[in-house]
């Protein structure tokens, strides 16, 4: 009786979610992106579902060229090797050239709320083989793709999906923390974190109501960080994407405000089940590093998460500091189907998928990207 309660609760969240963007259209909720958002139902579970006809885009979540080919760009003026990043980008310019073929772009893919992580809920394996079937009929000419796929949490319908046709490409490496609750009480790091949360000035608060000014203030924070820091290819979330989200209870955003009452620091929660993400986070860039706003938001989620006994997905980057935390390593997969498309569109897939995995994996993991 519990699993079917939860699930109607999260399918509930799935159609306000896709009535919202359907509403007010994509732009209104991510300013850098266009995409058509519907419902699509697999067995008991309703996932949001992009369509995209292959229209240019300026962030990743419904754009595998984004994400495989302007990302990965912008990752090599950080790479930490650079005697190799003259053959990487020439790598990539001939990966570009012959994916411009595939029209990637024009693509559909299942359970996409649009954010860095996409938690997965349990979907019927059995399923694989009619859903691809009624999926193809509907979208003759689009890519298929479901992001977010790994091993440890994925690994049956992985294996389903590659059985019924379906490619695997690593898209990231992530790390999880699946006992973060007993890391709190072993790791260095995590009780220097705890030791900063408790000594520091800021106020914590777990949001119950968002209005307009704090909503503005959470994506003003947001964009400071992901933007601004790290690359204007990330979503760029709205005040009102923060307010949709919190009122459907997709996210929830824990804040530290100032003595003045203005939020320096927040962190956005997404859980599914047993496990959590923290999709969303930002703090004030321009105040002194000894103010230590990165750690106390990222500890805020990593409290939350203990306290309900959550597994952690710390999602990508910052390797060191996550690892310090208790996090383990673990490679991102999108799948794609594309056996109903033409040779054409077919084979720059197929080399794409050579690249990722014989360059990006073991690049990502003796480096720890």
């Amino acid at each position: 009786m519990v699993p079917a309660m939860v699930d109607e609760c999260r399918n509930e969240m799935a159609r306000r979610y896709v009535s919202a963007f359907a509403g007010a259209g994509s732009g209104a909720y991510i300013r850098n992106l266009r995409t058509i958002v519907t419902c699509h139902q697999w067995g008991g579970a309703l996932l949001p579902m992009t369509i995209n006809d292959g229209e240019p885009q300026d962030t990743f979540v419904c754009s595998p060229w984004v994400g495989y080919i302007d990302y990965t760009r912008e990752e090599l003026s950080r790479f930490p090797n650079p005697a190799l990043v003259p053959a990487l980008k020439a790598v990539i310019a001939c990966v570009a050239k012959v994916l411009k073929f595939a029209e990637i772009d024009k693509i559909v893919h299942i359970n996409n709320w649009m954010m860095s992580t996409n938690l997965l809920p349990s979907l019927d394996c059995n399923l694989v083989s009619a859903e691809t079937r009624e999926l193809t009929l509907r979208f003759p000419n689009h890519f298929l793709a479901i992001r977010s796929l790994t091993g440890r949490r994925h690994r049956p319908l992985m294996m389903s999906l590659e059985a019924e046709g379906w490619v695997l490409l690593p898209s990231r490496q992530i790390f999880i923390a699946d006992d973060i609750g007993y890391q709190m009480t072993r790791r260095r790091d995590l009780k220097r974190d705890e030791a900063l949360w408790k000594r520091s000035s800021f106020r914590y608060e777990e949001l119950e109501t968002i209005g307009q000014r704090d909503a503005e203030r959470v994506a003003e924070l947001y964009a400071m960080l992901y933007l601004e820091k790290y690359s204007f290819l990330n979503p760029a979330y709205t005040a009102d994407f923060i307010m949709m989200s919190h009122e459907i209870g997709m996210i929830r955003y824990l804040v530290h405000r100032d003595q003045d009452g203005l939020i320096q620091s927040f962190v956005g929660l997404h859980r599914l089940g047993g496990d959590a993400t923290v999709p969303l986070m930002g703090y004030n860039t321009a105040r002194e590093q000894e103010a230590g706003l990165y750690r106390l938001g990222f500890h805020a989620g990593t409290r939350c998460a203990a306290q309900q006994g959550l597994s952690l997905n710390m999602s990508s980057g910052a390797t060191g500091f996550k690892m310090s935390r208790g996090a383990s390593a673990e490679i991102e997969y999108t799948a794609f189907y594309f056996r109903h498309l033409p040779w054409v569109r077919r084979i720059p897939m197929r080399v794409l998928a050579a690249v990722a995995h014989g360059i990006g994996i073991p690049m990502l993991k003796k480096y720890q990207l």
